[in-house]
């Protein structure tokens, strides 16, 4: 076709099937040709947005191609549309040395408006040393090339392949690709390509996938996010990447997973992020990638975790090198799904903020609770659990459910009574805490006020040894143990080394008392609101 609006910049045709933009839209091209009464070529695109469009691809009653909603299809100029570059273009445009002493970047646009609305300019500093670095195209080892508008590898792939033979992590999210074989043709000249991110294309799904094979060997890491792909469609892509140890298939829609097959047996992670999974059934299919140690389900509709196969106090069969679960925002209500977390072999780091079972209790007792139940986490809701919380979450459960269990026939001689089976139920691990720190006294169990703001002392903590460090004021439970207030003390200050604590009583001023019972809470040692504690550490 010889029509100059039909053809790109470097002088490549346009092809049914192909993707266009058009100031921020985009559009799949459908029709390339004339229509009556009209001079020059049309080009007819189904755009993604469903009114984005005037019509279905008709025109004057006669059809020219079927647009996927009745108002998505559109006949426009080409000179009207981004039809795309290839990518070595995009590279040079990005990475590309540019003679200005500022790279590029313009200056005037960069400016920080003052209370009094007032505009100071920004200066650069070191853009230009950045650009030289870049610039040296067969260095390259990482390239972010979302939004350039890619559209293949173009007319001559040795370019690409001969100018940037170092490049490693490569981001084509965002762009062209209308196709997989336009996907692998650009990574097929890159022999050192470990991390691929095709996230945001429409890519048509390939008839035969094993004609893609040699040209993703060696990518470890795939992100295939926002594709519109159900799980078989991943699956199948997935044959053509060996390799594959990372697996990111976020806002796809999916409500359901089912079992890999032979498939993924190396994958180390599998991102399933924003999407529409509520069955814990299917996500044990799962369990049949043997290296899994991370599963990322946040923003899903889970509402329970279990393991059937294995009994409370026993370890599952599944996932059993699974370390890492990630299930914000879903639907958990039931701290019996902790329970179950605690049967994983290997887990030790646990993510569950915004579930219904947050708003069971305060966020430092929701923390304190899971620590206990889940005897081997080590990071909890992002942050190291140390020895100290460790133990302070255990007492602390002990306490807190030490009623319960001496009315379901626990006893303080442990070679009698134990307690029935659905405390055990409850609290599976509630017996090992009393074998390694005592049967919990009757007195430890007083009741708690009920309005927990008529317990809280209000003090100041310091470090008397460091003036750089930051004051703190807290309202804390008379109820709380030392332990537990160093636990807390080490997490705000993120201090690395022993806690050691004191306080100083406004009744009583340049009178140091030493915390000297880590199992004791705040209101024995008589502290008071406007008291200060003395936090110590090296």
């Amino acid at each position: 076709m010889k029509e100059m609006d039909a053809k790109r910049s470097d002088g490549s045709e346009l092809q049914i099937n192909d993707r266009v933009a058009s100031e921020g839209h985009y559009g799949s091209v459908k029709f390339i040709g004339t229509l009556p009464d009209t001079k020059g070529v049309w080009i007819g695109v189904d755009w993604d947005e469903a009114e984005r469009g005037k019509h279905d691809g008709s025109h004057n009653g006669q059809r020219y191609f079927s647009a996927r909603h009745p108002t998505s299809g559109s006949f426009v100029r080409g000179k009207k549309l981004d039809l795309g570059i290839n990518c070595f273009d995009a590279v040079v445009d990005r990475y590309g040395k540019i003679d200005d002493p500022n790279a590029g970047v313009i200056t005037e646009e960069l400016f920080v408006v003052g209370s009094n609305q007032k505009k100071t300019v920004v200066e650069m500093v070191g853009a230009k040393a950045v650009n030289e670095k870049q610039s040296k195209l067969d260095t390259l080892q990482e390239v972010v090339l979302r939004g350039c508008l890619v559209y293949g590898v173009g007319e001559s792939p040795e370019k690409l392949s001969k100018c940037t033979p170092q490049i490693q992590e490569l981001d084509l999210s965002l762009n062209l690709l209308p196709s997989w074989p336009r996907l692998a043709a650009i990574c097929k000249c890159l022999p050192n390509l470990t991390d691929l991110n095709a996230s945001d294309n429409r890519l048509e799904m390939p008839t035969d996938v094993t004609e893609l094979s040699d040209s993703f060997s060696n990518v470890k890491v795939l992100k295939l996010n926002r594709v519109h792909y159900n799980w078989q469609q991943l699956l199948e892509c997935c044959k053509v990447f060996p390799c594959l140890e990372q697996l990111h298939v976020c806002f796809n829609n999916l409500s359901s997973v089912h079992s890999p097959g032979s498939q993924l047996q190396n994958l180390v992670l599998l991102n399933l992020e924003s999407n529409c999974l509520e069955s814990w059934d299917q996500i044990l299919q799962l369990d049949i990638c043997p290296r899994l140690e991370s599963l990322i389900l946040n923003d899903n509709k889970i509402s329970s975790i279990t393991f059937p196969d294995a009994s409370l106090g026993s370890k599952t069969k599944f996932f059993s090198n699974l370390k890492h679960v990630y299930i914000n925002n879903n639907r958990i209500s039931q701290w019996s799904c902790i329970n179950e977390l605690n049967k994983l072999k290997s887990f030790e780091d646990l993510q569950i903020h915004g579930n219904p079972i947050q708003e069971t209790a305060s966020p430092e007792t929701v923390r304190q609770l899971i620590i206990a139940k889940v005897a081997n986490l080590k990071k909890c809701q992002r942050t190291e659990v140390t020895n100290e919380e460790r133990k302070g979450a255990e007492i602390d459960y002990l306490k807190r459910f030490g009623g319960d269990w001496l009315k379901s026939g626990g006893n303080q001689d442990l070679s009698l009574n134990s307690p029935n089976q659905e405390f055990l139920t409850q609290h599976p691990r509630f017996q090992h805490f009393v074998k390694v720190y005592g049967a919990p006294e009757s007195s430890e169990m007083s009741k708690k006020p009920q309005k927990l703001k008529d317990s809280l002392i209000e003090i100041k903590i310091v470090n008397p040894d460091d003036p750089n460090v930051k004051p703190l004021q807290k309202k804390l439970p008379g109820t709380m143990i030392v332990q537990k207030l160093k636990a807390l003390i080490q997490r705000l200050y993120k201090a690395d080394s022993e806690i050691k604590l004191s306080y100083v009583s406004k009744k009583m001023e340049g009178c140091e008392i030493d915390f000297d019972n880590d199992l004791r809470p705040l209101n024995y040692f008589s502290i008071e609101a406007g008291d200060t504690v003395y936090a110590r550490w090296s």
